[in-house]
């Protein structure tokens, strides 16, 4: 079988006292994004997932516009990663509480979490358009919060991963679940996966995402809010227990 030429994102340091320092040397998210377009996602909506002291990526709170639903979001990969001890943090890097799984879908790398009442929803945005300019936003811990990059391939569907489309981005690893946030402050989707090209012997040595620390550019993987949403529609309706408010 062909190679998938992109990879799923996993921890981005090996080790808990380079992550506890990284989180010592970054600002908040929040902080980082402010007066972009993805202040506001960034300061209401964003969850930093953390597991074993140390985080392992992202979610955002997002409602539906079909329903009205309020869902926390992130990636299936990350829920393996942090498993059933996760907790959320808000924008003030305060625990939320526990981010328990709720439903994980076999179809796209998605799963949805338990709510945390303070977390208040963004809006989802439509498809993209090719060159757009877009906005990801990762978790707390990274030592980075913020890449900004523009749209390449405005409709993609890769098996595993679902349906979305790439982006240029100076994103790091540990962005996974995190939001892309189009230029009207609309969440696009959900960053999951980068190209196997932007991963180096020196990082996968180290356990570092050097290439991303040092902000170079990378094909990234954005799964589409919209079919996201649908998905989690698709959950619910067939039994899944999910969050709503």
């Amino acid at each position: 079988m062909p190679r998938n030429p992109l990879t799923r994102w996993f921890q981005p340091v090996s080790g808990l006292l380079m992550a506890l320092f990284l989180q010592a040397c970054a600002g908040m998210p929040a902080d980082q994004a402010r007066g972009t377009p993805a202040e506001h996602v960034a300061r209401d909506s964003l969850l930093s997932l953390r597991a074993h002291g140390a985080t392992v990526g992202a979610a955002v709170v997002v409602r539906d516009p079909a329903t009205g639903a309020v869902l926390a979001l992130t990636n299936a990969h990350v829920v393996r990663q942090g498993g059933t001890d996760m907790t959320a943090h808000g924008a003030d890097g305060q625990e939320l509480g526990p981010a328990r799984i709720l439903a994980t879908s076999a179809r796209m790398d998605l799963a949805v979490l338990s709510l945390p009442p303070e977390a208040r929803p963004a809006d989802a945005g439509g498809a993209p358009r090719t060159g757009a300019a877009v906005w990801a936003v990762g978790p707390q811990g990274l030592g980075r919060a913020l890449a900004v990059g523009e749209v390449e391939r405005a409709q993609l569907r890769l098996r595993h991963l679902g349906p979305g489309f790439t982006a240029r981005l100076g994103a790091l690893r540990g962005f996974s679940g995190g939001p892309v946030v189009g230029r009207d402050g609309r969440v696009l989707g959900l960053t999951t996966a980068m190209s196997d090209a932007a991963r180096t012997t020196l990082g996968a040595l180290t356990g570092m995402d050097l290439e991303g620390l040092a902000g170079d550019e990378r094909e990234v993987f954005v799964l589409s809010i919209q079919e996201a949403l649908a998905e989690a529609r698709r959950l619910s309706a067939t039994g899944a227990r999910m969050a709503a408010r």
